[in-house]
């Protein structure tokens, strides 16, 4: 990655800059969580980790009035993403767990959306989550999506080309999963980036 700005005051970053960007990617293992057995286990070694990346996929809706609950949420460690696939299972008891726990952070961007799609499939009392637009609010980012804060803090180009693709079919592609995969590590690397940065 190309060496990060430290100065975000009122800053922004246009859409021929980002496209000019090297592209990231995440390269490492990803475990696909898509039967319960493997639920618990999964779980377990996520709750080891004191800061998780997190995300969520849906299946976009191109009709008015019509949306859909998530299918996909990714936790991803420095050199590992777990993907559960909730459309075939929905929120496991231990999934939940792992929600409202205050021993593990979960970080990400625009949370409070991926929270209340969630709250659809089943309530729960979210709690350790840091919302990165947040911290990039208070550093003075202007635009503060996950493709531009990647951008503009780490210098790299976050790829979106699956991002309206079908997160419930039966098999996802080897192209949805890095791609989700990819969202929850970059939160990851945010974070850091932002603590190196003295912004946490």
């Amino acid at each position: 990655m190309e060496q990060a700005n430290t100065n975000f005051k009122n800053s922004t970053i246009s859409r021929e800059e980002i496209n000019k960007l090297p592209l990231v990617k995440f390269e490492g293992p990803i475990h696909v969580i898509d039967i319960e057995k493997k639920v618990k286990p999964s779980v377990n070694r996520l709750l080891d980790e004191k800061v998780l990346g997190f995300d969520t996929e849906t299946k976009p809706s191109f009709k008015k009035g019509v949306s859909y609950p998530p299918a996909l949420i990714q936790f991803a460690t420095e050199k590992e993403v777990w993907l559960f696939r909730i459309n075939c299972k929905g929120l496991h008891d231990h999934i939940l767990h792992l929600l409202q726990t205050e021993e593990t952070t979960k970080v990400g961007v625009a949370l409070h959306d991926d929270i209340k799609h969630l709250q659809k499939v089943k309530k729960f009392k979210p709690s350790g989550f840091l919302d990165l637009a947040t911290i990039a609010n208070e550093a003075g980012i202007v635009k503060r999506g996950l493709r531009n804060m990647t951008g503009m803090i780490l210098r790299s180009r976050l790829s979106k080309s699956a991002q309206l693709t079908n997160w419930a079919q039966a098999n996802l592609t080897t192209n949805q999963l890095t791609y989700a995969a990819t969202d929850a590590w970059v939160s990851l690397k945010l974070y850091h980036r932002f603590k190196e940065l003295e912004l946490l």
